[in-house]
């Protein structure tokens, strides 16, 4: 579509339709038929490619196409006609150049099964990226499936934004939840899953008791906490759930043994039982062989569609022939036992991180009573996806 320059005598001046000028005798352009109804079918198909019926009265109809035509996307959507992981379509009109935000749509002929590219129009193939920026992974494109990508000049790639049908597991991460503290969870905005990582509290070890010229007295490690991994729907969380944490097992005292740790929870969903401490012992008399057990296992974890494990038992305190050596308390996958405390270090080490036991202790000859350390806690940490 253009001005009428090709037609002689038009009077066009610098392009353009001008008016008589009477005063100075100068003639109007002229308007030929053939432009003009060019000019009118031009806009006419417009109106009926809307849907509209054209009318003389409505001064409206070529707006209300282009709002119409705007909202459906046609100029946007196309089908691929590439292959699996390369993809490729024609759009009408064609896109000649990538600019920042471009965004086109396409139903896909093939699934992707592992990194792919994308070309609109015969350009440059370029990479097609995840939400998180990372190449696709195999079946995140199924066949068949409708894809909106977006352009970005700063990657120069094309960022999948939706695929029907595509069985991405991790979709969008939207944030991370800790939870050291009881309290209730209630899901974020556009959360669709969760992968939630429960462990309970870490076994406490017992005191020990004061020694004469002839005894020592040693204990075990406490134990660690069970451990449960799961994946849950938006459905199965509903609007909120009431989130327990337990406790780390209490430190013996003199003459107690160490305190067993708290189940973790995710309402009735995910449950981590807490690990046991480690007992109280009387002073061996020398000379002797003492052998003294750690902290029991906490039971297996419930709920768990990834991972349902038992706690580690606390290791056993051992004396031979004077020689004591206290026992360590269990690692948990989310944190370290507290160390076997030798007769120097007359403090027992707490468990660290989460869910972990708490280190034993030793005494040789003549030496006071002292008491155990703490298990560490249990946490809830709770992984949210869109």
């Amino acid at each position: 579509m253009d001005y009428p320059k090709s037609v002689p005598s038009v009077g066009l001046v610098n392009g353009k339709f001008v008016n008589e000028d009477v005063v100075a005798g100068l003639p109007g352009s002229l308007i030929p038929a053939t432009w003009g109804n060019s000019v009118t079918d031009e806009l006419l198909n417009v109106v009926k490619s809307a849907g509209l019926e054209p009318s003389e009265a409505d001064a409206t109809q070529l707006l209300q196409a282009v709002k119409k035509l705007s909202q459906a996307g046609e100029d946007k959507y196309a089908t691929d006609i590439g292959a699996a992981n390369l993809y490729m379509a024609n759009y009408v009109p064609a896109v000649n150049v990538l600019k920042d935000g471009l965004a086109l749509r396409f139903t896909a002929g093939n699934a992707n099964t592992g990194a792919s590219t994308f070309a609109p129009n015969g350009l440059m193939p370029k990479p097609l990226l995840s939400l998180g920026l990372s190449a696709l992974r195999s079946a995140e494109i199924v066949g068949g499936s409708v894809c909106s990508v977006v352009y970005s000049a700063a990657l120069d790639s094309w960022v999948l934004v939706y695929a029907s049908g595509g069985n991405a597991a991790s979709g969008r991460l939207l944030g991370i939840r800790t939870f050291t503290a009881s309290g209730i969870y209630v899901p974020a905005v556009g959360m669709k899953n969760v992968w939630v990582t429960i462990v309970g509290g870490g076994g406490g070890s017992s005191g020990i008791g004061a020694t004469n010229s002839t005894q020592v007295s040693l204990t075990g490690g406490g134990a660690s906490g069970s451990y449960a991994q799961a994946w849950l729907s938006s459905a199965a969380i509903g609007q909120s759930q009431m989130i327990t944490v337990g406790a780390g097992g209490a430190a013996g005292v003199v003459g107690t043994g160490g305190g067993s740790g708290g189940t973790s929870s995710l309402g009735s969903l995910v449950s981590a039982t807490g690990g046991g401490g480690s007992p109280w012992n009387t002073p061996l008399t020398l000379p002797g062989f003492g052998l003294y057990v750690g902290g029991f296992p906490s039971q297996t974890s419930s709920g768990g569609n990834i991972v349902n494990s038992a706690g580690a038992a606390g290791n056993p305190g051992m004396c031979l022939t004077g020689s004591t050596l206290a026992g360590h308390g269990a690692n948990s996958p989310l944190g370290s036992g507290g160390y076997a405390s030798s007769v120097a270090l007359s403090v027992a080490a707490p468990g660290s991180g989460y869910g972990s036991g708490a280190g034993g202790i030793a005494n040789t000859t003549n030496q006071p009573g002292r008491p155990g350390a703490a298990g560490a806690p249990g946490a809830v940490i709770i992984y949210e996806y869109a």
